[in-house]
């Protein structure tokens, strides 16, 4: 039997999430909190500046704010905040300064003012997070204890948590730290350096007073090849699975609001990660969920076969891709129990496609928007509370870019990236009636390489109610349009085009809704997974310029068909938002409205580890 073969054979089993006529929605589907402000923003420290000299940022983040009642997250934080030094002023009488300057600084000098220039300038109720210098530590973090003293002064209120340094985990290969770095050393000084803070006068008298983002890690704990240093890193081993480790004492555990993690499933610096850099893998739900690295699951596969005397089980194979296979999100279940049980969410930090500033043709692209549409909704659905995308006002992988500026060889404009679409058709998502709050799950039957579907509930248990669904298609369909975009690399413009027609398909859900209900449809569109312009949601687009709306929002009305049956047209690399209009479901002659499909098979949290399996399956074919 061939390694193909046996793959296929074996998987079989385990395939229940293929495609299928008619997608169910379990009536039992665990859920977790999909809150408002699950899309945020981290900004590197020493771009700042360039974000708030022009109103872009806060335009745009202000128009999500008026959707979802919540203005987007913001953290100011990244590789320079471990290089950020305060000092009573400055030469020239600038409140910052990079050395040797932009876009190479090495070190970030400050002044109590340079935090009154970004007071005022995110929208109002923005939480704001600020990474302290936990690097240097020669001193007793006099430094890091100066800043906190400072953002609070200027920030106030808006100031919601602090961070202890970034990356925390990569101390050592940078000289920070000795080799004995780990949990261990990292509770002693967090617990140091947030005693001190805590103590201030100016932190007793704080209304609300801040709290501290503890973690902030680079390093996936199950990705071998993505490990910087060997250390004993995780939000499990920080914790002791929630049950003490650095939450032992009870003062400890009552000042941290979350937990971080970082995650970049693609590199341009980083040699294995470099080898996966392709738009196909990133705009790829499975890759998303388990595949980090298809290359090194063929060979994973090939070693443990010639180990066994005979073909192995689905049951056998399927532990072996639980405990061996490279993982991107399925990783973090875990952890996020972890987190939970120590009583505060997990967080995803910082995040972006590529890894060190991104790469054009990849990052700014419309795959990597329906990514970051996909990346945001899973992790929310397994327990990530949010997610924070990175920019820098020079980075390829950035949203949206505040100022003009030089770049391999090219001028290119400020302007607004696909990327930006993406969070804009989150917060639809997102969006909940006044004091309704929402709840997501990932769809069993629509769990594919080119395919993901989600459902959002308001309410739990028996008496949630379906308010809304989403359904990406991932297939990637290179477009001849919308290729260009002022903002971005023209060197990376698509070259390769799809042959023929682009693919649609009809999906027919079975949902709880009555018939002939009507339902909205928002779709998430552009003119192939390549395009970095013509990207719009329910048609509106935004001025490059100056982030304000063009257009007037386009919704089609579907209708719900006998015994609950939606279809929805979908496109190749498209998503569409579903929401009921009049009512959420039917209700049965107790009043008690029904929330699931009958006959719908079963899924706990155990069973997604099945699904893991059976996703597998199409990266499979890739590799082999």
């Amino acid at each position: 039997m061939t390694i193909r073969s046996l793959a296929l054979t074996t998987l079989a089993g385990a395939a229940f999430v293929a495609a299928q006529d008619t997608i169910d929605i379990p009536a039992d589907l665990p859920t977790r909190a999909l809150v408002p402000d699950v899309y945020g923003y981290s900004i590197e420290p020493i771009w700042l500046n360039d974000y708030i000299s022009t109103p872009l940022a806060a335009t745009l983040l202000g128009t999500i704010a008026n959707i979802t009642g919540a203005a987007p997250p913001i953290r100011v934080g990244g590789n320079t905040a471990d290089q950020t030094y305060l000092h009573p002023t400055l030469p020239g009488g600038n409140s910052s300064d990079p050395i040797p300057g932009l876009p190479d600084a090495k070190l970030f000098n400050v002044t109590p003012s340079w935090y009154d220039t970004w007071a005022d300038y995110f929208p109002p109720g923005t939480p704001l997070i600020y990474t302290l210098n936990l690097a240097a530590n020669e001193s007793a973090w006099r430094n890091a204890v100066a800043q906190a003293a400072a953002a609070h002064a200027a920030l106030g209120d808006k100031l919601a948590m602090f961070e202890l340094g970034n990356e925390i985990d990569h101390f050592i290969n940078k000289g920070w730290r000795g080799a004995s770095w780990g949990v261990a050393e990292y509770i002693d000084q967090f617990r140091n350096l947030t005693g001190q803070i805590t103590s201030a006068p100016w932190y007793a008298q704080a209304q609300p007073r801040p709290k501290f983002q503890a973690g902030v890690f680079a390093d996936p704990p199950w990705v071998p090849d993505q490990q910087d240093e060997s250390d004993d890193f995780s939000i499990a081993n920080l914790t002791r699975d929630g049950e003490g480790g650095i939450v032992e004492r009870e003062g400890d555990r009552a000042v941290i609001g979350s937990y971080a993690t970082h995650l970049y499933p693609q590199s341009s610096c980083d040699a294995k990660r470099w080898l996966r850099m392709r738009l196909d893998l990133l705009s790829n739900h499975t890759t998303l969920w388990l595949v980090s690295d298809t290359t090194n699951l063929h060979w994973l596969l090939r070693a443990r076969l010639a180990s066994w005397a005979q073909p192995p089980s689905s049951t056998t194979l399927s532990y072996e891709y639980q405990t061996n296979t490279p993982q991107n999100v399925s990783q973090y279940i875990p952890q996020v129990a972890a987190a939970d049980k120590a009583g505060a969410p997990l967080v995803m930090g910082e995040t972006n496609s590529v890894s060190c500033g991104g790469r054009s043709g990849i990052s700014d692209t419309f795959g990597a928007a329906l990514w970051g549409v996909d990346y945001v909704l899973t992790g929310a659905s397994i327990g990530i509370q949010k997610t924070y995308f990175h920019l820098g006002a020079q980075s390829e992988y950035s949203a949206f870019t505040p100022r003009p500026y030089a770049l391999k060889n090219e001028s290119l404009a400020s302007g607004i990236r696909a990327g930006w679409y993406g969070h804009y058709f989150v917060a639809k998502v997102a969006a909940a009636a006044e004091k309704e709050e929402l709840r997501i799950a990932a769809l069993p039957g629509a769990n594919t390489s080119a395919l993901s579907g989600y459902a959002v509930f308001a309410g739990e248990n028996q008496r949630r109610s379906l308010r809304k669904l989403v359904f990406l298609d991932l297939g990637v369909w290179n477009g001849t349009q919308g290729l260009s975009n002022n903002s971005t690399l023209s060197a990376t413009d698509g070259t390769v085009f799809s042959n023929g027609t682009r693919p649609s398909a009809t999906l027919s859900v079975k949902t709880p809704w009555c018939a002939n209900r009507r339902v909205n449809a928002i779709r998430l569109t552009a003119p192939g997974t390549n395009a970095k312009s013509g990207v719009a949601v329910a048609g509106v687009t935004f001025d490059s310029t100056t982030g304000e709306k063009v257009g007037e929002e386009k919704t089609e009305v579907l209708s719900v068909g006998e015994n609950g049956v939606l279809e929805v047209k979908l496109t190749r690399a498209e998503g569409v938002l579903l929401e009921v209009v009049d009512g959420s479901g039917c209700t049965s002659g107790s009043g008690v409205e029904v929330v699931g499909s009958s006959g719908a098979f079963k899924i706990g949290p155990i069973t997604w580890v099945g699904a893991v399996v059976a996703g597998v399956s199409t990266a499979l074919m890739v590799a082999l």
